[in-house]
């Protein structure tokens, strides 16, 4: 368990690392183990504060940077991590709710085919961009989060899912050395429970495949769980996420 643990969390680094490096005015910074980024959006999710058993101080310091670059972030931690919960409380933190799973499946997989309505194939970036316009994020702020140079990086696969030839929602596979990770599995809310967001999922965990990977890593929300878990996916820590004031 501890190497999917450790696999889960060098995932979810990475891959946060890796978008804000292709974005305007990104940047990643580590203190001691804690690593913080920042994309420049202005979305707590996409700016934030790293630590997996990270130093209480270099929290802290991490936590000024972020508070210097005047953006909303989140802090992610294991949520076992009581000293650091104590850091993100004193700091004025508000925890959310749901605690991620980090969750981890084992290569190699059989890949099931899509249901009859359903179509996944890789997207270039203005299609893609398209879709995620239509989940719901302003498309001039999904412009300065997914570059063209994220999307031309060799270590990301975008994905685009379609129902009854309508373009309905997303995913990325991004590769960390030898684990891929699954993200932004997205799909309009007319079109749910309809198996696109399994089958763009399973999309982004066969280029894991491809890319030779054994591990496939991802971090689930509330609505996405159940789904993840029939696929196969194992739950081997949970983090923690503390929003900043102004997120």
């Amino acid at each position: 368990m501890p190497g999917l643990v450790a696999a889960a969390n060098l995932s979810c680094v990475d891959s946060f690392g890796k978008l804000a490096r292709h974005c305007d005015g990104g940047e990643v910074r580590e203190f001691g183990s804690v690593v913080a980024f920042v994309t420049g959006v202005p979305i707590g999710f996409f700016n934030g504060c790293l630590t997996m058993g990270g130093d209480p101080a270099d929290v802290n310091r991490a936590i000024d940077w972020l508070v210097g670059r005047q953006l909303p972030y989140l802090l992610w931690l294991d949520a076992d991590d009581a000293d650091v919960g104590d850091v993100a409380h004193g700091r004025g933190l508000r925890q959310e709710a749901w605690a991620l799973p980090g969750m981890v499946l084992r290569q190699p997989v059989d890949v099931p085919a899509p249901p009859p309505r359903v179509r996944i194939e890789p997207a270039s970036l203005e299609p893609w961009l398209a879709i995620v316009e239509s989940n719901g994020m302003p498309i001039h702020l999904a412009r300065r989060l997914f570059t063209p140079s994220f999307a031309a990086d060799p270590d990301v696969e975008l994905f685009a899912g379609y129902l009854d030839n309508r373009p309905v929602g997303t995913a990325v596979a991004i590769r960390t050395g030898d684990i891929s990770g699954v993200y932004a599995v997205l799909t309009a809310p007319p079109a749910r429970r309809q198996g696109v967001g399994t089958a763009a999922a399973w999309a982004a965990v066969n280029a894991g495949r491809e890319w030779g990977c054994e591990l496939v890593a991802l971090q689930s929300t509330e609505m996405g769980f159940s789904s993840y878990r029939r696929m196969g996916f194992e739950t081997v820590i949970r983090y923690a996420t503390f929003a900043s004031p102004d997120s």
